[in-house]
């Protein structure tokens, strides 16, 4: 799975990465592989801080989710805090992807290319595997696209006020 995902995201960016590598030296992909990590990370400080928002729990108006037992709306608030923390660093964490493909296609270093695909696999714990395969998919992505829940938000505070 993993050689699929890599050789996927060495051939969505292999144009790009082509043409810039060739101009660009070791040295340079290196330092720009590290601004763009810099610049992830700031953004995902950004967007924790984002998560002492609040959410109006009671604007959630998923019939699904409210049928849902105590147990599953927990897993799902998860998933869902999860999925706005991937969308609030999308921009920087595509670029840092692009970055690290160039890198790793020039100077043949794919360790950090490893490490960045098995952070980036689908996201499911194992301990919570059995109980997110036992939620409805097409429930949970209509769900997930609630405005309230598009940015961080702060999980626990949500779960207080559901009384989870």
């Amino acid at each position: 799975m993993l050689k699929l995902l890599t050789m996927c995201l060495t051939l969505t960016f292999s144009a790009a990465a082509t043409s810039a590598s060739l101009l660009t030296s070791n040295e340079d992909l290196a330092k720009d592989l590290e601004l763009k990590y810099q610049a992830l990370n700031a953004k995902t400080e950004i967007c924790r801080e984002g998560r002492r928002s609040q959410i109006e729990v009671d604007k959630v108006t998923s019939k699904w989710f409210a049928g849902l037992p105590s147990e599953s709306k927990k897993v799902v608030l998860l998933i869902a805090s999860h999925e706005a923390m991937e969308r609030c660093t999308q921009v920087q964490a595509d670029e840092y992807s692009l970055s690290l493909v160039e890198y790793a296609a020039q100077t043949e270093d794919k360790k950090q290319l490893e490490e960045w695909l098995k952070l980036k696999q689908n996201f499911k714990p194992e301990e919570l595997a059995n109980d997110i395969d036992a939620l409805n998919s097409e429930e949970l992505i209509a769900f997930l696209k609630e405005p309230q829940l598009n940015k961080p938000f702060d999980l626990l505070a949500i779960i207080k006020q559901l009384n989870l």
